[in-house]
C-alpha cells in the first residue's frame, strides 16, 4: 500500500512495539530523573501522552507524585496478613505488608478487571484501603513470572489503547500489530499482516472493499443469517403448475395453499447475493489453501533469491486479495438500488471481466512459479512474466474497486423521463428527492444521518466512503 509514493503502514512484531512504548518511558525518566517504574505509572495514568506528562512533572513535580501515590507515606503502621516475613512484602511507597500469594491474587483479578474498564486511567494502588500507594513495575518485579507477564500484556495493551489512531494489533494473530505511518491521512485502507490475514484498518472486520464498513458490518452481522435462514425457508416452497399460486411441503407431500402472495422481491435478492457470496467465499478459500502449498514449495526450494521469493509470494497474495474483492462485490450488488437496474448489469458484467482476468492470471502464475522454482531454462523471461501479470492484474482490480466505490457513476440514470411524479432519483447517488427540489439533498448536504440512499457516489476520501449508506434494509 502506498500514498503519494509512500507505504501507508508498516507490521510489527509485539515486541517491536513494546521498544517503542519503552522508548518513551526512558525519555520520561531521563528529563525528569525518575524510576522507569514511576515514569511507567505516570505514563499509563497519562495515556501515554508525552507532553501532558511533561507539562504535569514541570508544573509541580513533587505534588503531581504525591497524587499519583509514587511518594513515601508517613504512615508507618504494618498491616500484616500471612505467615513468614521472607514471604511478606509492601509497596515502594508503603509499609503495609501481604503475603506474595494475597499480592498475586489481588493483581491477577485487578488486571483481568480492567481489562474490561479503562485501563489506561485507573491506577493500581495497595491492598490496603485508603492507601493510595502506587503499585508499578517494581512492585510486580518480586511476583514472579505469572503475574509480570500479565502486568507487562496489560501495559501493552494500555499503551495501544492509547495510540489507536496510529497503532492496531492484528485482529487475526497476537503476533503482529500495524503501526499507521504519521503522514499518511486518517483514512480507510486495507491492511496485510505478516499472518496473511487482510483486514479494514479502519473497522478491523476482513477487507470488505468496495462496500462500505457499515454495510459490512449490516451484512456480516445480520443480513448473512437472514438470508440463510431465508433460503432454508425456499427450498420448501414452489409454485403450483397449474394455478401459479404457493406450493408447499408438508411431510414429503406438496399441497397447494391457493395464494396469489408471492416471496418479496427483496428476499430473493437476498438470497440470490448470499449465494453468490458463498460460491465467492469458497473460491477464497481455495487461493488461501493455493498460496500456503506455493510458500511450502518455496521453503523447500533453497535456491531462490530473496527478492524472487517475495515476488512469487506477493503473486499468490494478490489473488487472494481479488478474491476477497469478487466476494464483497456480491454484497455491493444487493445494496444498489432496484430501480437501477443498469448499473446492477454493469456490476455483473465487471464481476466477468474482473473473474476472467484473476483466472489468466492464476494460470500464469502456475507456469511461472513453477519454472522459477524448478530453475528451469529462461528464468530472466519468467520473472519478466511474474512482474507483469501481477503488475496488470493488480492495476485492473484496482479500476474495478474504484469504478465500484465511485458508484458506478459511467451508468446514467434514465427512467421515468415521460412518467409525472412527485419525486426524482439523482443520478449521482441515487437519492429520492421531492419534485420541488433542485438539486439533490443528499449531494448539497452533509451524510451524517440520510434517511433513505440507495448508493452514494463514494468520492476517494475516507470519511465519505464510510459514510455510504442502504435502502431497502430496516435498520437495526
Amino acid at each position: 500500500m502506498n500514498y503519494n509514493g509512500r507505504r501507508l503502514y508498516s507490521v510489527h512484531t509485539r515486541e517491536e512495539i513494546r521498544e517503542k512504548m519503552m522508548k518513551e518511558v526512558v525519555q520520561i525518566t531521563e528529563v525528569f530523573s525518575l524510576s522507569l517504574s514511576d515514569a511507567t505509572v505516570i505514563l499509563v495514568h497519562l495515556c501515554w501522552n508525552l507532553c501532558k506528562a511533561s507539562d504535569r512533572l514541570v508544573d509541580d513535580k513533587e505534588k503531581f507524585l504525591s497524587e499519583l501515590g509514587l511518594v513515601g507515606s508517613s504512615d508507618e503502621d504494618l498491616e500484616v496478613t500471612g505467615e513468614g516475613d521472607d514471604n511478606l512484602m509492601s509497596t515502594s511507597f508503603c509499609s503495609h505488608k501481604f503475603s506474595r500469594d494475597c499480592w498475586r491474587d489481588y493483581l491477577s483479578k485487578t488486571l483481568k478487571k480492567k481489562k474490561k474498564e479503562d485501563e489506561r486511567v485507573l491506577l493500581i494502588s495497595c491492598l490496603t484501603q485508603d492507601c493510595h500507594a502506587s503499585v508499578g513495575p517494581d512492585t510486580v518485579e518480586k511476583l514472579g513470572e505469572p503475574v509480570k507477564k500479565m502486568y507487562e500484556r496489560y501495559l501493552l495493551a494500555s499503551f495501544m489503547e492509547s495510540n489507536k489512531e496510529t497503532i492496531k494489533r492484528c485482529p487475526d494473530c497476537d503476533d503482529y500489530a500495524i503501526k499507521r505511518h504519521d503522514e499518511v491521512p486518517s483514512e480507510d485502507f486495507d491492511v496485510v499482516c505478516l499472518c496473511g490475514h487482510i483486514f479494514c484498518w479502519n473497522c478491523q472486520l476482513e477487507s470488505h472493499r468496495p462496500v462500505t464498513c457499515n454495510n459490512a458490518s449490516l451484512w456480516l452481522n445480520e443480513l448473512l443469517y437472514k438470508s440463510r435462514n431465508l433460503a432454508r425457508t425456499t427450498k420448501r416452497i414452489k409454485h403450483c403448475p397449474e394455478c401459479y399460486s404457493l406450493v408447499e411441503n408438508h411431510d414429503g407431500v406438496w399441497k397447494c395453499t391457493d395464494c396469489s402472495v408471492s416471496q418479496p422481491s427483496n428476499d430473493l435478492a437476498l438470497i440470490r447475493h448470499m449465494t453468490l457470496w458463498e460460491t465467492s467465499d469458497a473460491a477464497l478459500q481455495r487461493s488461501k489453501w493455493d498460496l500456503e502449498a506455493v510458500e511450502e514449495k518455496i521453503m523447500d526450494a533453497n535456491c531462490l533469491r530473496e527478492l524472487d521469493m517475495k515476488a512469487i509470494r506477493e503473486a499468490w497474495m494478490l489473488t487472494v486479495q481479488c478474491r476477497l474483492v469478487l466476494k464483497w462485490s456480491c454484497v455491493f450488488g444487493y445494496f444498489i438500488s432496484d430501480y437501477h437496474i443498469a448499473k446492477k448489469e454493469y456490476l455483473d458484467y465487471l464481476r466477468e471481466k474482473a473473474t476472467a482476468n484473476l483466472s489468466k492470471h492464476k494460470e500464469t502464475l502456475h507456469k511461472v512459479t513453477d519454472g522459477i522454482i524448478s530453475g528451469g531454462g529462461g528464468i530472466i523471461a519468467f520473472r519478466e512474466k511474474l512482474g507483469d501479470t501481477t503488475e496488470t492484474t493488480g492495476n485492473y482490480f484496482r479500476f474495478f474497486v474504484k469504478t465500484l466505490e465511485d458508484g458506478l457513476c459511467d451508468v446514467k440514470v434514465d427512467a421515468y423521463e415521460d412518467v409525472t411524479t412527485d419525486y426524482w432519483f439523482c443520478d449521482r447517488c441515487t437519492f429520492k428527492n421531492d419534485s420541488f427540489d433542485q438539486e439533490c439533498r443528499m449531494c448539497v448536504f452533509s451524510f451524517e444521518s440520510p434517511p433513505h440512499v440507495a448508493l452514494c457516489n463514494v468520492n476517494s476520501s475516507a470519511s465519505s466512503h464510510q459514510q455510504q449508506q442502504v435502502t431497502n434494509v430496516p435498520n437495526k
